[in-house]
């Protein structure tokens, strides 16, 4: 979670901060966060459909994103795009702010790893999958199930947790 703050920290300006905000906060794929325009935002809600015909969601903005979103949108037209730029050009962003922020990426990681940052940090959080498969905008739990993977220090952590209780369940009893 650190890193996602030093991320958008490292920025070059708000409008880059917002998109790559946007796109974590709210676990957007990258073609659904450029097609984003001021009318999509009501009341505070951010109102998506996702790409690969999902389920609309309805999803509340920060406090700290509505007021860059407010600042940002203020002028433009309903309909009109709020990130007017590619694909190629959202990655250069992601990139240029994880150089200037000392993130060093996997090969072949890229702005994808925001939406699968939300979904980690949720389930690190101890949300439920449903509540991941609701905020990505997933049709199926199956394919929320791959942000389920555990690391060794995690398995090792709950198996130290679970004997624990055995041992104090054991001397109850």
């Amino acid at each position: 979670m650190e890193q996602i703050t030093t991320l958008l920290d490292a920025t070059k300006n708000d409008r880059d901060r917002l998109f790559l905000t946007m796109t974590y906060e709210h676990g957007l794929r990258v073609s659904e966060a450029l097609a984003l325009s001021p009318d999509r935002v009501k009341s505070g809600h951010l109102l998506t459909k996702p790409g690969k015909d999902g389920k609309l969601t309805v999803q509340k903005l920060a406090p700290d994103t509505l007021k860059l979103w407010s600042a940002l949108t203020l002028n433009l037209a309903s309909g009109t795009r709020v990130f007017p730029f590619t694909r190629q050009r959202a990655h250069t962003i992601f990139h240029a702010a994880c150089e200037a922020a000392g993130i060093a990426l996997a090969p072949r990681q890229g702005i994808h790893s925001l939406r699968h940052s939300i979904a980690h940090h949720l389930l690190d959080c101890g949300y439920t999958l449903p509540m991941v498969q609701r905020k990505l905008g997933h049709q199926s739990i199956s394919s929320t199930g791959c942000y389920l993977l555990a690391d060794d220090s995690q398995v090792d952590a709950a198996t130290a947790a679970v004997i624990s209780r055995r041992k104090a369940c054991g001397k109850v009893a």
